[in-house]
């Protein structure tokens, strides 16, 4: 089975949702590039990454604040969300079973995976780390989504975007293979992924169906 991450594997999202949160974070008086919340955060659940900021800020959020965020993503998304390119073609080669694990919440996994396009070729197996007890680098989501697969562990093929993604990946005894073909990421971020676990890690999605041709049908 390949089990996807969604941002910044999938869907060309990470660079939106990280400038909506820089914008709205400076409304409450913490300045912080976009660079450091990337860096701090990539991979990690919105409740992980709320706490670290309200540590920072000295204050719990408005109540308002995950809302305003949300709104203001679906606002953008709806104009400027994209595929990752060369995603629907490579879902479309897919041999065997697959699935989306992802921190992002359910309804968000959903509407971005419709909005672009993908949400048919999961056939409704899309994971959210909301079901979980922890998110990754713990291995509970992917754990979980193999369960529900009903497919070993040993046999799931992981790809990620992020360090963390990479060690639950690893943490979950899972195969992976690390991924900087979106625009939040360079290519020199796949020695960071290495670093972390990842057996290789590649570009786009041609490099990825070439380097492990038994998981993906030839069509053309």
């Amino acid at each position: 089975m390949v089990i996807f991450d969604c941002d910044g594997v999938l869907v060309d999202s990470e660079v939106l949702l990280t400038d909506v949160h820089v914008t709205q974070l400076r409304k409450l008086g913490l300045n912080i590039r976009h660079a450091e919340l990337t860096e701090r955060f990539l991979g990690v659940t919105d409740r992980a990454m709320h706490a670290a900021l309200e540590a920072d800020l000295g204050a719990p959020f408005a109540d308002d604040y995950d809302r305003e965020v949300k709104a203001e993503l679906r606002r953008r998304s709806a104009r400027e969300l994209r595929a990752v390119p060369g995603a629907a073609a490579a879902l479309r080669r897919v041999h065997g079973p697959c699935c989306v694990a992802s921190s992002s919440a359910q309804a968000e996994l959903e509407f971005k995976l419709d909005a672009t396009g993908l949400a048919p070729y999961f056939a409704g197996n899309v994971f959210s780390a909301d079901v979980v007890a922890a998110g990754k680098p713990a291995p509970d989501i992917f754990l979980y989504a193999a369960r529900a697969m009903r497919v070993a562990p040993a046999e799931c093929l992981v790809i990620e975007d992020s360090v963390n993604g990479v060690k639950a990946a690893v943490a979950a005894g899972m195969d992976m293979i690390g991924f900087t073909g979106a625009s939040h990421l360079t290519p020199a971020y796949g020695d960071r992924l290495l670093a972390a676990g990842a057996h290789a890690a590649v570009g786009d999605f041609g490099s990825l169906t070439r380097l492990v041709p038994e998981r993906f049908v030839q069509l053309d």
